[in-house]
């Protein structure tokens, strides 16, 4: 199937995110399975009040459909659940801070947090690829407190050094390190603890072991052809990877779910022995 979109003005040329020279390619082509979870999110999770009309809008003009992005009904739920929480602590730091902070989106894809959570109390700095970042300016320009740039985990990093502000920045890392290898992950949470100050938060979603080796036949991942590295059977471990992390909470995102949707992840939570099986760990950064 091939998907092609316009830029922001009606003669902007059309951009091919499908086929031999993919503009969304490998691990960056998985931004459109949680992108069709959120739009469809009422249909898929009706148990859980989600709404996101930007996904939707966005859905819409890419024209995807299960062909797409596969029939992993499971995978989707899950995304809808990560959404919501994610939102949700998010809204919680903000909630709490005297003047907007910035928020740093890694590997944003077509992530449409900005436009949900808005920009009253949030400086949003959104950051991926070339070839995404190029795709995500024609469909969501940037706007008033909403920015991109183009920044590679780990090493483009460095390149946020000058867009923080003096406040506490909160990092968030949505569905990108599971792709890494652990060495990448652990430069990554290095990287950020060596730009934040402190009282900076991170908000980052892990999966243990076990569902991973689940989820890797799921057919939206077979079908775009990636694979998983890094799992995390106790995000308490996430404090060993980089200095000044520290642990804040964590949530179970699966509690969200009634047990009938999921019910095909049995045998992952009696092989991962009590440990939730994917999650949204909070994490500060100490003082120096």
């Amino acid at each position: 199937m091939t998907v092609t979109v316009s830029g922001p003005n009606p003669g902007a040329p059309a951009v091919d995110v499908s086929g031999a020279d993919d503009v969304l390619g490998g691990v960056s082509r998985t931004l459109l399975i949680p992108l069709y979870a959120r739009a469809h999110a009422a249909r898929l999770l009706p148990e859980l009040p989600f709404d996101d009309p930007a996904a939707r809008a966005l859905t819409e003009r890419l024209g995807l459909d299960a062909r797409t992005v596969g029939r992993d009904r499971f995978t989707m739920r899950l995304c809808i659940a990560r959404s919501v929480v994610l939102e949700r602590e998010l809204r919680t730091l903000l909630a709490g801070a005297t003047q907007p902070r910035t928020v740093v989106v890694l590997a944003c894809g077509l992530d449409t947090l900005p436009q949900r959570v808005g920009t009253d109390r949030a400086r949003w700095l959104c950051a991926d690829l070339p070839a995404v970042t190029e795709l995500r300016e024609r469909l969501l320009p940037p706007a008033s407190g909403i920015a991109h740039m183009t920044a590679a985990l780990p090493d483009g990093l460095r390149d946020l050094s000058g867009h923080l502000g003096a406040d506490r920045p909160i990092f968030m890392l949505e569905g990108i390190l599971p792709y890494l290898e652990r060495a990448q992950v652990v430069a990554t949470l290095r990287g950020i603890a060596a730009l934040a100050p402190a009282g900076a938060d991170v908000l980052v979603d892990g999966y243990h072991p076990a569902l991973l080796a689940f989820a890797r036949f799921g057919d939206g991942f077979r079908r775009m052809r990636v694979r998983f590295r890094f799992a995390i059977a106790n995000t308490r471990n996430y404090v060993e990877l980089a200095p000044r992390l520290r642990y804040v909470a964590e949530t179970d995102l699966l509690r969200l779910l009634p047990w009938r949707r999921r019910m095909r992840t049995a045998l992952p939570a009696l092989a991962a022995a009590g440990r939730p099986l994917a999650t949204i760990a909070h994490l500060a950064l100490a003082p120096v």
